[in-house]
C-alpha cells in the first residue's frame, strides 16, 4: 500500500533502561528470576500486544532482548510510546523504565516499506534507521531514566501540568538531576517506616513469605521487590506442569520457551545435541544459590556464566531495510536460545525434580546462567561454538566465567563476571582488527575465586603479568582465550584427569609460576626441580603443554635454551625484547573443575 493511501508512516524504537540494575537489584535468586521473567513478558508479549492492537495498528519488526522496533502511522507513534512507558511503570512498580524515540519515514511511493531501500529525495532507509538509533541514544543519554507522560511544573499542578514537548531542555535537565539524586541518596529513616527486607533502599509496603519454603522467614518488601517475587511465584506454579508448558504454543512465556528449547532440540543432525531433556511433570528450580551444593560435587563452587554476542551494533548499522533487521533480530534471538539449549543438554544431566542450573537472563544477545562450577567451563565453550553455528558462522559470542565458592557474595561474583566478559570482548575486538576471522574472534575468559576476598579482574590479571626491563614481559596466563585455543585447553584438562596428575605437585608448580617478580632463572630452576619429581608420563605431558605455545620464528629466538615453565611468543617478540607466556597456571586452576 502506498504511503499516501495510509498516511505518513514512522518508526518507533524502544530500549529498556538499566536492565542489569533492575534484574540484579538484589542478590536473591527468586527476585532475580522474577525480574528477568517480568521484563521478558513486558517486552516480548505485552509491548507487542499493545502495539499491534486495533488502537495503534503497528507492524512489529522485533520485540525482545529489552528492545523493540515498530512501524506505524506517524500520528500514533507518540501515544504508543507513552502507553508503553506507563505499562512498564505500572507492571514493575516503578522499578523498570523504558525509553523511546520516533523517526518519521519520508515518502516511499507504492513500494513495499519492509523491503524498501531507496526513499524519496535520494534518502536511504539505512540513513533513516541510523538517525532513529541516534535519536534513541540521545534520549537515553539525556534522560537516563524514564520521565512520566506529563512533567510537573513547580508553579502548576493538576490540569495545568505541561506535556513533555512544552518543557524546556533546561527544565528537563534539572528534573533529571533530581531523579538521579533520588537514586543515589537513601530515603530518610523514620521510626514507623521500615526499609525493604531485600533491597534495603525503598520503604516496605507489604509482608511476604514463600508458602513452599518453610525455611524462609517472613519479610517486609517494597512494591518493586514484591512484584518480582509475585512473578517468580507465577512461573513456579506454571512449572508444576512442565510438559503442558512445552506443549503450549500461544503467548509462550520465557520459561515456557526455555523448557521447549530443552525438550525440542533445534539441530537434529548432530547426535551430541539431539538428546532432549525428559522433563518430569513437576519440576523445580533451585530456591537459592546454596541449593547448588546438591550438584556441586567435590568442590562447593558456583559457576556464573555471562555471555554476550559480539559486534551486534555494527551488524545492525549494515542493515539496509526493515525486513533485513527483522530477519537478523530473529536469527540472533533464536540462536541464543538454541545454543543455550544445546550447551545445557550436552553437559548437565536431565532433571529428576530440580533443575541443576538456573537462567537469570536470556534473550536478545545476552545470556546469564548459574550452575555447578564443574560444568560451567564446558557449557561456556559449547555456548560460544553453537551460537556461531546457529548464526551461519557469521557472528560470534564472548563469554566470561567466574567460579566462586557458594558462600561468595553473588553481587561481587556478578560484578567480577561483568569485568571478565568485558576483557574477553576487548580481546576479540583486537583480534578482529588484526584480521582474525570466524571463531578466532570468539573469546572466553575466566576467574577462579579462592576464599571470600573481594576481587577485580584487572587486579587478578595484573598479578599474573610482570615487566622486566632487561628480560622482557612475563605472562602467567594466556587469558582471554580464543575459542579454538580454549577448546584445546579443555581437551588437555580431560586428558590430564584421565592421567590422574598429582594435585599437590601441580599446585606447587602454580606457586612457582606466580612468583613472576623474581628473576627468570630462579623461576625456571624452581619449576624444573618440581618437574623432575614428577613421574615420566606426567613430566612429558606437562612439558607438552608449554611446547604447544613455544613459538620461535627467528634464528636468535631458536638459539634460546629451555624456558620451562615459559613459552616464547615469537610472533609478538623481537630479537631485542621477548614476551614469555604459559598456559600452565590456567590448566592448574581449572584442573579440579573439568572432568
Amino acid at each position: 500500500m502506498s504511503q499516501s493511501a495510509q498516511g505518513p508512516q514512522a518508526l518507533i524504537a524502544f530500549d529498556t533502561d538499566h536492565i542489569k540494575k533492575y534484574v540484579f537489584g538484589t542478590s536473591k535468586l527468586k527476585e532475580i528470576r522474577g525480574a528477568s521473567s517480568r521484563l521478558d513478558r513486558l517486552n516480548r508479549l505485552q509491548t507487542r500486544a499493545i502495539a499491534e492492537s486495533k488502537k495503534y495498528g503497528a507492524t512489529t519488526i522485533f520485540a525482545h532482548g529489552g528492545s523493540a522496533l515498530f512501524l506505524l502511522d506517524a500520528g500514533q507513534a507518540e501515544p504508543l510510546g507513552q502507553a508503553i512507558q506507563k505499562l512498564y511503570q505500572r507492571e514493575s512498580g516503578g522499578g523498570a523504565s523504558i525509553t523511546y524515540a520516533i523517526q518519521p519515514i519520508p515518502e516511499y511511493g507504492t513500494q513495499d516499506i519492509m523491503t524498501a531501500r531507496d526513499l524519496s529525495g535520494e534518502i536511504k532507509m539505512a540513513q533513516v534507521l541510523k538517525l532513529l538509533r541516534l535519536r534513541l541514544k540521545l534520549a537515553k543519554d539525556t534522560l537516563q531514566v524514564s520521565l512520566p507522560a506529563r512533567l510537573p511544573d513547580p508553579q502548576q499542578t493538576g490540569a495545568q501540568a505541561r506535556k513533555p514537548e512544552e518543557v524546556s531542555s533546561q527544565e528537563r535537565a534539572l528534573q533529571v538531576h533530581e531523579l538521579e539524586k533520588r537514586e543515589i541518596l537513601a530515603l530518610p529513616s523514620y521510626v514507623l517506616f521500615s526499609p525493604c527486607s531485600s533491597c534495603g533502599v525503598v520503604y516496605a509496603q507489604e509482608t511476604r513469605k514463600d508458602p513452599d519454603d518453610p525455611d524462609e522467614q517472613e519479610g517486609l518488601y517494597c512494591r518493586v521487590c514484591a512484584l518480582k517475587r509475585d512473578e517468580d511465584e507465577a512461573v513456579k506454579s506454571k512449572l508444576r506442569n512442565a510438559r503442558q508448558q512445552v506443549a503450549s504454543r500461544d503467548q509462550l512465556t520465557l520459561w515456557g520457551r526455555i523448557l521447549r528449547t530443552l525438550a525440542e532440540p533445534t539441530d537434529t543432525t548432530n547426535p551430541l545435541y539431539t538428546r532432549p531433556y525428559a522433563l518430569p511433570e513437576w519440576i523445580n528450580r533451585p530456591k537459592d544459590f546454596h541449593a547448588f551444593s546438591t550438584f556441586a560435587g567435590k568442590k562447593d563452587y558456583l559457576g556464573l556464566i555471562y555471555a554476550d554476542a559480539d559486534g551486534m551494533g555494527q551488524a545492525l548499522d549494515k542493515m539496509e531495510s526493515l525486513q533485513a533487521i527483522q530477519k537478523f533480530a530473529k536469527m540472533v534471538d533464536d540462536a541464543v536460545f538454541a545454543a543455550m539449549g544445546d550447551a545445557l543438554r550436552a553437559h548437565l544431566p536431565a532433571p529428576q525434580e530440580q533443575l541443576p542450573f538456573d537462567i537469570l537472563l536470556v534473550g536478545g544477545d545476552d545470556i546469564v546462567l548459574v550452575m555447578p562450577a564443574a560444568q560451567a567451563i564446558q557449557v561456556a565453550a559449547t555456548l560460544a561454538e553453537r551460537f556461531h553455528f546457529y548464526t551461519q558462522s557469521k557472528h560470534t559470542l564472548s563469554v566470561g566465567v567466574v567460579l566462586a565458592p557458594l558462600t561468595y557474595p553473588f553481587a561481587l561474583q556478578r560484578e567480577l563476571a561483568d569485568e571478565t566478559l568485558k576483557a574477553a570482548k576487548k580481546a576479540g575486538a583486537e583480534k578482529k582488527m588484526r584480521g582474525a576471522s570466524g571463531l578466532e574472534q570468539s573469546h572466553i575468559n575466566f576467574v577462579v575465586v579462592a576464599g571470600n576476598t573481594s576481587l577485580s579482574y584487572s587486579r587478578v590479571y595484573e598479578s599474573m603479568h610482570s615487566r622486566k626491563l632487561t628480560q622482557g614481559e612475563f605472562y602467567a596466563t594466556m587469558r582471554p582465550y580464543p575459542l579454538p585455543q580454549f577448546q584445546w585447553l579443555l581437551a588437555q584438562l580431560r586428558l590430564g584427569n584421565e592421567k590422574r596428575l598429582g594435585r599437590s605437585k601441580l599446585h606447587q608448580l602454580r606457586e612457582s609460576i606466580l612468583k613472576i617478580d623474581r628473576s627468570k632463572a630462579a623461576t625456571i630452576l624452581e619449576a624444573l626441580a618440581l618437574l623432575r619429581n614428577c613421574q615420566e608420563e606426567e613430566r612429558e605431558f606437562i612439558k607438552s603443554l608449554v611446547r604447544e605455545y613455544d613459538i620461535r620464528l627467528t634464528p636468535l629466538q631458536q638459539e634460546k635454551g629451555t624456558l620451562f615453565p615459559w613459552g616464547l611468543d615469537g610472533q609478538r617478540s623481537t630479537d631485542e625484547y621477548s614476551i614469555y607466556l604459559t598456559p600452565l597456571l590456567d590448566f592448574i586452576e581449572l584442573y579440579d573443575f573439568v572432568s
